[in-house]
């Protein structure tokens, strides 16, 4: 029995063979949706992956460690838009401003986050928001106090959890 489409009338449902694909195709996604979201282990599983790859994040940013800090970028897809309005087309728009940024830092002296949000989209995707509060000692020795927000976008489709897309915000400054 031949069971790829033909462009006959699947007689014993009155369907079309596009028609039960289309058909089939829903079934699966349901199926897996379903799967996914059954218990909420699944969920849990995947928002303590992601949280784990923030927290890794954030250490190589405290550590001022940029390649480390690079490494959680999705080099082929990554896109993202900055707190100016302007998008970044790929990692190699970001990376020369993160570059600059931990260049001329001495260290950071204080990074936290008072609200970290993550919402699971699937098994591989999930979006963080946040919103941080840091001071930095620059190498001219001042200190700079920044605060905003931040939306991460992470996929794991690569096998690790790695930054598809950020976005940036920043709260106005206090007169």
């Amino acid at each position: 029995m031949n069971c790829w489409p033909t462009g006959s009338v699947d007689k014993s449902f009155g369907l079309s063979p596009s028609a039960a694909t289309v058909l089939s195709l829903l079934w699966t996604l349901a199926a897996a949706t379903v799967a996914f979201s059954d218990d909420g282990s699944a969920i849990d599983e995947v928002e303590t992956e992601v949280q784990v790859a923030f927290e890794s994040l954030v250490a190589a940013s405290r550590a001022l460690d940029m390649d480390r800090y690079l490494e959680h970028f999705d080099r082929e897809h990554f896109v993202g838009l900055n707190s100016d309005g302007r998008t970044w087309q790929s990692l190699a728009e970001l990376e020369p401003l993160v570059r600059g940024g931990f260049a001329t830092t001495e260290a950071v002296l204080e990074l936290h986050f008072p609200t970290v949000k993550i919402s699971v989209i699937d098994a591989v995707t999930a979006v963080l928001v946040n919103e941080f509060e840091q001071t930095l000692l620059m190498n001219d020795g001042t200190t700079v106090q920044i605060a905003g927000g931040g939306a991460q976008v992470w996929s794991k489709r690569s096998g690790a959890w790695k930054l598809v897309s950020v976005s940036a915000s920043q709260a106005p400054q206090s007169e």
